[in-house]
């Protein structure tokens, strides 16, 4: 990847050509007055070639510093949003021409200075053109406003062209995907764009780190036509990403674990019968049915027996409470424990209201700062869960006892309660809780073997951008870990 010379590189190129250009200062005047340097002494015009080779040593150990510290590349300052940077073949160009410059100089070759001005002219020609390809580009991103952890999603570039009569040709739009704990860069390279036209193409990518990201800056990048100069120009244009924890689907042995905690939870009856739950519908009545079910005003109004038919109700309230301890030590391990606990959580509670509508369904999480949440299993609902789920961060823990004593005074005996913890057994703060209320029930990630109750579609290594797709484009993607 091209990376923008910093300040402190600059410097070094700049000084190195100053250092560079005294040493040739110094040959010349000793080339073109020859006599002026009798006047000198033996001593005298040694330090003068020592201060010479000196001041040549040092111009290229700075300037040989500077390309590699940009990768091979020499920066010039930016005007504004636009950019120049010399590649390595354009290194190579500059030396040519300069050599060939000091010969004609030192040999007063007329040859020699019209083969300069010949190479002078397409190295003009090419920072004048990409210039002008840069000025009449526009580049606009279309991406989601939310995505889940392993998901593959797109984000669309789209190029225009504003020139009348003019293409624009091998153009590559380079977006910037930065987030507190990596960097990454997407390559989108556009081949034509008509005058008048638009072009659009995309980059696809799969990230595994929960959380804010953001996109942009743009830099549009052009060599045409002959890659001795590299301009570019930087659009402001930026967005936010939020990916959620990763979802997955609850096992069998889960399931089997949760219906025969819930047949153990005393729960009201709506309605005073004995052996149904909830009001269902209305039927007429059949041979063996209950008599005590008969709705008599129906029955008389309609001149046949009329039943009551009732059926079970096993929709109930369901309480997550989240206790996101992490250390300062282990933090690497613990906050994969952090990630286990809030894509189980999550898990939970969707698959939870896709079986009981009706049900109420609050989550509480304990980390850095407190977090409350409480609704349906519809999407509407879920969306602010999974919003406060991918910006919050793990912590001391210090509010779990707080919200603990919160959910046992809200819920009622029909609500299960599940407290999912990242704390060792040595340092809890909920044991008090797990011996004096029954009604919670505790898992400890760590200690449970999640890949039994929870399973995922497809196993996520490394957040990247791959390969993209899109008309008249080619993309290339590279992951820069963050420094």
């Amino acid at each position: 990847m091209l990376k923008a010379a910093t300040s402190s590189t600059f410097t070094r190129w700049l000084s190195g050509v100053l250092f560079l250009s005294g040493a040739l200062s110094l040959a010349l005047f000793e080339y073109f007055f020859p006599n002026s340097m009798l006047r000198f002494s033996i001593p005298g015009r040694v330090a003068y070639r020592a201060l010479m080779a000196l001041l040549g040593v040092i111009g290229l150990t700075q300037i040989a510093s500077a390309i590699s510290a940009t990768r091979g590349v020499v920066a010039a300052p930016g005007i504004g949003k636009h950019r120049m940077v010399v590649p390595v073949e354009g290194i190579v160009y500059l030396i040519i021409m300069f050599a060939l410059f000091t010969g004609a100089m030192l040999t007063k070759s007329n040859m020699l200075l019209l083969v300069f001005a010949l190479m002078a002219g397409p190295f003009v020609i090419n920072g004048w053109m990409t210039y002008g390809m840069l000025r009449s580009a526009q580049v606009a991103r279309t991406s989601p406003r939310r995505a889940m952890v392993g998901e593959l999603f797109s984000v669309e570039l789209e190029l225009a062209n504003t020139r009348r009569v003019l293409s624009i040709w091998i153009m590559s739009i380079r977006d910037t995907i930065m987030h507190a704990n990596e960097d990454l860069v997407a390559n989108v390279l556009f081949a034509r764009v008509g005058p008048l036209k638009s072009e659009t193409g995309h980059y696809q990518m799969r990230l595994i780190r929960r959380g804010r990201y953001r996109l942009g800056p743009i830099l549009a990048i052009s060599r045409f036509p002959l890659g001795l100069v590299e301009r570019s120009r930087i659009f402001k244009s930026t967005d936010e990403l939020l990916i959620y924890p990763r979802i997955g689907r609850l096992t069998s042995n889960w399931k089997r674990r949760w219906m025969s905690a819930t047949e153990l939870v005393a729960r009201p009856q709506p309605h005073s019968g004995v052996f149904h739950d909830e009001f269902h519908r209305l039927r007429e009545f059949r041979t063996g049915d209950n008599p005590r079910d008969i709705h008599w005003r129906t029955s008389a109004r309609r001149g046949e027996l009329i039943l009551r038919e009732y059926q079970q109700n096993r929709d109930f309230n369901l309480t997550i409470i989240l206790d996101l301890w992490l250390s300062v030590t282990r933090r690497n391990l613990e906050s994969e424990h952090v990630e286990q606990a809030l894509s189980f959580a999550a898990t939970m509670v969707v698959e939870h209201g896709r079986t009981c509508r009706d049900a109420l369904l609050s989550l509480l999480a304990s980390g850095n700062k407190p977090f409350r949440w409480q609704g349906q299993g519809t999407s509407a609902s879920l969306e602010g869960l999974f919003d406060g789920l991918a910006l919050i961060n793990a912590g001391a823990a210090a509010d779990t006892k707080m919200l603990t004593d919160e959910a046992l005074q809200r819920s009622s005996a029909s609500t299960r309660i599940i407290l999912i913890t990242t704390r060792p057994v040595d340092s809890s703060t909920t044991q008090s809780h797990e011996v004096s209320n029954p009604r919670i029930e505790f898992i400890r990630i760590g200690e449970v073997d999640l890949s039994k109750i929870l399973v995922f579609d497809e196993p996520v290594a490394v957040s990247k951008p791959v390969a993209s797709a899109g008309p008249a484009l080619h993309s290339e993607t590279i992951a820069i870990p963050k420094t």
